[in-house]
């Protein structure tokens, strides 16, 4: 199961809470707990660890089969299998010590840059705004460049995330982010345009250090700024509102709080079943849907993603896919681009006044 994202406090360190320890598939089968077949955790030492998502899909891609395989078959048959045919792979499950929690498998060979040297790195440099832990990801936010300002929307700064798995499933990423000043929006820009990978070529730090200094992306920022700018200048299609409506469906997990916010989304972009004579947007044709402007700007959209994501994260479930919303659009052409242009100036904020139930998603 997913798990929420914890934010970090400056001046802690959460290093030495992950440790990496060396398994086999058979010693994996020896180890677990199991009720009824069903799978409790994984014992080692004195500690039952949970198995998380991570671990099943790093398990799966260590033994070279597809994760579907598991809609088929128990976890445990899997496993059994696994210790039969490939006993003896050398294989290293980190393991979080205070969730209790296995996270992703690797295959045993070297060692990986330990977490307390990551944070190391981070916490020296000075651009550093806020260190984020959750599912097997140590993410920071870091201020990249000076604030420019978006027409008829406000000032925006350039951040940069930094994701790094603590448990070495994967490469370090760097993802540019906006930081709308006038009411604290943050959004990463998660599209492959925007994202670049880091190959880390030692454990000690040093090269990581280097890259995170040296970083800069100066394409990446300037393609950023001039989608920014365009959103801001350009009405938004009933494509791009049903694109947003439909991760709020995903993502949020309280049912009234998807009512809520999808009601102030149709207010925002000027009621547009009202304006095309359908009772939902999804009526309409799929061809059609690119082509009808609505009442409010991409910006409006991307905004009102932005403040949902970081001002009301609590209604989001775990593995809310909301950040994909500003890298999907700003990577491509907008539907109305240069067709249908935008004067009307964006608010400060969107979800203000709505009463969402308190319910934890």
């Amino acid at each position: 199961m997913a798990v929420k994202t914890e934010k970090i406090d400056m001046n802690s360190r959460i290093g030495d809470r992950f440790e990496p320890i060396p398994i086999t598939p058979r010693r994996m089968v020896e180890a677990l707990d199991c009720d009824d077949e069903k799978i409790k955790g994984l014992s080692i030492g004195q500690t039952t660890y949970k198995l998380s998502d991570r671990f099943y899909k790093t398990l799966a891609a260590e033994l070279g089969i597809p994760f579907g395989v598991f809609g088929f078959f128990t976890p445990l048959e899997v496993m059994t299998r696994a210790a039969e045919k490939e006993s003896d792979l050398a294989l290293r499950v980190t393991v979080d010590t205070e969730r209790n929690q296995a996270l992703g498998l690797t295959q045993d060979k070297g060692l990986p840059m330990p977490v307390k040297f990551i944070e190391g790195v981070l916490h020296e440099d000075r651009r550093l705004q806020e260190v984020e832990y959750g599912n097997g990801m140590l993410s920071a936010m870091l201020d990249l460049d000076d604030p420019w300002d978006v027409p008829n929307d406000s000032t925006y700064h350039v951040r940069v995330r930094c994701r790094v798995p603590v448990d070495g499933v994967g490469m370090p990423d760097m993802s540019l982010a906006t930081w709308r000043q006038i009411c604290s929006n943050g959004a990463v820009a998660e599209a492959p345009l925007f994202r670049t990978k880091m190959e880390i070529k030692d454990n000690s730090g040093e090269h990581f250090r280097r890259l995170l200094a040296s970083f800069s992306n100066p394409s990446g920022v300037e393609m950023l700024q001039e989608r920014m700018c365009t959103a801001a200048g350009t009405k938004a299609s009933v494509g791009e509102v049903l694109l947003l409506d439909g991760l709020i469906r995903r993502s949020v997990a309280n049912t009234r709080n998807q009512m809520l916010l999808r009601e102030r989304l149709n207010e925002i972009a000027d009621n547009p079943c009202v304006r095309y004579g359908v009772t939902d947007l999804t009526n309409i044709g799929q061809k059609k849907r690119p082509l009808l402007p609505v009442g409010c700007s991409v910006a409006d959209l991307l905004n009102f993603a932005s403040e949902l994501a970081s001002h009301h994260a609590e209604l989001l479930k775990p593995e809310s896919t909301l950040h994909s919303f500003a890298g999907t659009v700003l990577s491509k052409d907008f539907d109305l681009e240069d067709l249908y242009p935008n004067a009307v100036r964006t608010s400060n904020f969107y979800l203000g006044g709505i009463n969402f139930s308190q319910e934890a998603a």
